[in-house]
């Protein structure tokens, strides 16, 4: 019986094919596992909110917000491309790709902690303890979690889903029962920052070490470009990373904690839906690094068509659905609501992700300086207009926008690339 249902599905999805034009059983098969290790992300994060909703007050959740921006700015000047760039590596057959990563990428993250340095000094002069030793704390720790947390690109070039699953649901579980089991028990600041990074840096050693002993046969060979094209990727990638945090960071300074953690909560759930692009691009990336850039440039459009409906349907029935979800979950953040309906239109980008993926996995350096710089530049841009003008309102507006914008010119750059 179950076998004969398994051949059903095997030959429904091998007739999809004809229409999608995409290896379906690998999705299929592969998704699967991602999905799942994604589901227990989306799980942990749901109880952490209903936690930061019910548990502590709003003008310290704005804070809490602002502090993990910040380091998410600092984190911009690493090599955030690292990840990629051993994924890849790792594709390509270099096996000791991971252990290189961590040396290069530790290395390489002194700007964090210079930068948490100067955060912090610059904080205590003014008086603001907590924020001085929340920024200490950034940035000692950051740098460590980073770097341990190659471990799952190393499983993605592998494509070794299942492990990375599971690594995924422990790297997520345990450090969000840590924080929750401390937000019962105290509603201080500090130590709740001091559990996030701290235990959350302590869990990616831990899983950093039981990834690079799973293959003891692994051969250790490094890439030896693999500094030059993750650098590549992190330059690339500064203002766009920066840009992601830039929204909270005017927030907090042009109108307070408080519309900050409004805000937070009104993305945060759009932010958990959007685990599909992650899904999409963690299967997308090793499989493209072994196709045609020829052929790519065919198939890619239908792809995004069929992403972007999907995106629609969903996003019609978040917007449907999203009252009586707060009513119900986060009544101290029913003023989140219309914001996270408009928010929910940034679903539709999805289908940027095929064409993104397609130009990293294939190395298009000048497509990526230019995607990866003209969008954020314009997003800015759009923030200094549309926040004075709009509050909030001018912020979401932005991301629908902004997200539209991004997937348009990822598919020009595809289809019309600069260099050949």
């Amino acid at each position: 019986m179950v076998q004969k249902a398994k051949n059903k599905i095997y030959k429904a999805l091998r007739w999809s094919e004809k229409y999608t034009k995409t290896d379906m059983l690998y999705l299929a098969k592969s998704g699967s596992w991602l999905s799942f290790g994604h589901g227990f992300a989306m799980l942990s994060g749901f109880f952490m909110s209903l936690a930061f909703a019910n548990l502590f007050p709003r003008e310290s959740f704005g804070t809490y917000k602002f502090v993990l921006s910040m380091a998410g700015i600092l984190g911009a000047f690493s090599l955030t491309g690292m990840g990629t760039a051993v994924t890849q590596a790792i594709a390509r057959g270099f096996g000791n790709a991971i252990n290189q990563g961590f040396r290069i990428k530790l290395k390489w993250s002194i700007g964090i902690l210079l930068g948490g340095i100067g955060l912090s000094f610059y904080y205590y002069i003014n008086g603001n303890t907590l924020l001085s030793l929340s920024f200490l704390l950034v940035g000692i720790v950051s740098p460590i979690t980073a770097s341990a947390n190659l471990y799952g690109a190393y499983f993605l070039g592998k494509k070794d889903f299942r492990r990375s699953s599971f690594y995924s649901i422990v790297n997520n579980l345990a450090p969000a029962a840590a924080l929750i089991t401390t937000l019962f028990l105290t509603k201080n600041l500090l130590i709740i920052l001091s559990v996030y990074f701290i235990f959350g840096a302590l869990v990616s050693l831990f899983l950093y070490y039981k990834a690079t002993h799973t293959y003891k046969n692994e051969n250790k060979e490094e890439d030896p470009e693999l500094t030059s094209y993750s650098g590549h990727l992190s330059a690339m990638d500064i203002i766009g990373k920066i840009t992601n945090h830039l929204d909270k960071i005017l927030i907090f300074h042009f109108l307070g904690p408080i519309p900050l953690a409004i805000y937070a909560f009104a993305i945060a759930p759009v932010g958990q839906l959007q685990a599909g692009k992650k899904i999409i691009s963690k299967l997308i990336l090793p499989k493209v690094s072994n196709q045609s850039f020829e052929k790519l440039q065919k198939s890619t459009p239908r792809k995004a068509l069929i992403l972007t409906l999907y995106a629609l349907g969903l996003s019609g029935i978040y917007i449907l659905l999203a009252p009586y979800f707060y009513k119900l979950l986060y009544p101290q953040y029913l003023d989140s609501v219309i914001y996270s309906q408009v928010y929910s239109l940034t679903l539709l980008a999805i289908s940027g992700t095929i064409f993104n993926e397609t130009l990293v996995a294939h190395k298009k350096k000048k497509e990526l300086y230019l995607h990866r710089t003209i969008t954020p530049i314009v997003q800015i841009i759009l923030f200094l207009i549309l926040l004075p003008m709009f509050g909030l309102m001018g912020l979401i507006v932005t991301h629908v926008i902004i997200r539209s914008f991004a997937g348009i010119l990822g598919y020009y750059f595809v289809k019309y690339p600069i260099s050949s």
